[in-house]
């Protein structure tokens, strides 16, 4: 049945009702060859049929052959009111002169909003992206702005390049700016470039950049796992250069050493999460939430009394800021931060004590090996499991590991059992060994006792 065409004008758009039966229906423009009205049923067309007839929902459509030898479709040009009648004509004509140069309509509205967007994104520079890169991306990441310093803030891998345009920086550019960062810290350099090509791929996503300018750039340091650990020995230094750095930090180095947990872990330690008991137990339970850990679980972390001990000592320490929710803060508001500048404080202590012991026995003084916060994590794993028989799945669990210790990754899936206890009776032997030989080196009675009990 051929489509009716008819004079249309905007008072007989508005008069148009859809048909009784519900079915769609078109009438033909007589003013643009092609050019269509579809009338539909605007309670059919949003599903709710016990309501038709109430209103029409009227389409502007064209019917053309947008391919070459392709069958002739249509294609929404616009909706009435929001679109006039004189503006579908133009639109029609306009479409029609594309199809005529073999150009789809569609192709080239995709095309003017590509040029469009970038053009747009040529006038904003790096820091601009960035900000939007956040509030869509890295806002949700539980690391999301550790991600963001990483890219541009003082030590950034993108700082100098906050005020260009995105599609100014040159891949070379960035690799200058990696070889410098790596000779600072090579470890880091590597996580930058990692955060970098992650930002600049969403760019490309999102059509800032048409490619990636860190792209195939490869890391600039090699990675190699760490299996430093300390003796018995470097422990008791750590310890003491601890007891001579005040608090937030004196304390926290120590509880370091004692409840071997991620630094950041427990320098972000709120009081809400102890559940210390009242001063007749000397244990306690330390519940970490899934948002704070590096694997996302929820954790109880069973605490020795010697870390309940120093915990205490922190949170009634006249120094930290009263009422804060932290235990270890400067602020008051925030936790800490400023890990490289104590760090620097215990070794210039250390080697201190070194150099003492040294002139003492008229001998050259030998700097204690490189060491990191991290290398405690393995200092007790290797210790435990060497000097307490601890079993390394055991201690897997309290480093909060993916069951490392464990070569069958069915039983990695399967054995989720917390080991509460079997950790719990681990640290309480651990912070005995720390007591007796590293914080009070001179009483060591109780050595024999640790090494043939076990656990």
């Amino acid at each position: 049945m051929p489509t009716p065409k008819e004079e249309l004008t905007p008072k007989r758009l508005e008069a148009l009702r859809p048909a009784d039966t519900g079915q769609r229906y078109e009438i033909a423009d007589t003013h643009v060859k092609g050019l269509r009205v579809r009338v539909g049923d605007a309670a059919v067309e949003s599903g709710n049929r016990r309501r038709k007839g109430k209103a029409a929902q009227i389409s502007f459509v064209l019917l053309a052959r947008f391919k070459p030898k392709a069958n002739p479709t249509r294609r929404t040009l616009g909706t009435f009111p929001e679109m006039m009648l004189a503006d579908a004509r133009q639109k029609a004509v306009v479409w029609k002169s594309l199809i005529r140069k073999g150009i789809d309509p569609a192709d080239e509205a995709e095309r003017i909003r590509i040029e469009a967007a970038r053009a747009l994104n040529n006038r904003r520079v790096l820091s601009d992206v960035l900000d939007q890169y956040e509030r869509e991306k890295l806002v949700g990441l539980r690391r999301g702005k550790a991600t963001r310093l990483a890219l541009d803030g003082k030590c950034g891998l993108l700082a100098g390049f906050r005020s260009r345009e995105p599609s100014s920086i040159l891949r070379s550019e960035i690799r200058v700016a990696l070889r410098k960062r790596a000779l600072i810290s090579p470890i880091s350099a590597n996580r930058q470039l990692a955060y970098a090509k992650a930002f600049f791929n969403w760019c490309v996503v999102e059509e800032v950049l048409p490619e990636s300018p860190a792209r195939s750039i490869p890391k600039p340091s090699p990675e190699i796992a760490r299996d430093r650990h300390h003796s018995i020995e470097e422990l008791r230094e750590i310890w003491a250069a601890a007891n001579r750095i005040e608090y937030p930090f004196g304390p926290l180095v120590r509880l370091l050493m004692v409840l071997p947990m991620r630094r950041g872990e427990l320098a972000a330690m709120p009081i809400a999460e102890l559940h210390l008991d009242d001063d007749d137990v000397d244990e306690g339970i330390w519940v970490l939430p899934a948002d704070r850990t590096k694997r996302a679980n929820a954790l109880r972390v069973p605490l020795s009394p010697l870390a309940r001990s120093i915990i205490m000592e922190a949170i009634t320490d006249e120094r930290r800021p009263e009422n804060s929710p932290f235990v270890f803060t400067t602020t008051g508001n925030t936790s800490i931060s400023g890990f490289a500048k104590a760090k620097r404080r215990l070794d210039r202590f250390i080697a201190e004590a070194r150099e003492k012991v040294a002139a003492e026995s008229n001998v050259q003084p030998t700097p204690m090996p490189h060491w990191t916060f991290h290398d405690l994590r393995t200092t007790f794993t290797t210790l435990a499991c060497e000097e307490l028989n601890v079993d390394a799945a055991v201690a897997d669990r309290i480093l909060n590991h993916v069951a490392s210790a464990t070569t069958s990754k069915i039983m990695r899936i399967y054995n989720m059992s917390e080991l509460f206890e079997p950790r719990r009776h681990a640290l309480r032997s651990w912070a005995s060994l720390i007591d007796s030989q590293v914080a009070s080196p001179d009483n060591i009675s109780n050595v024999v006792n640790f090494r043939s009990t076990g656990q």
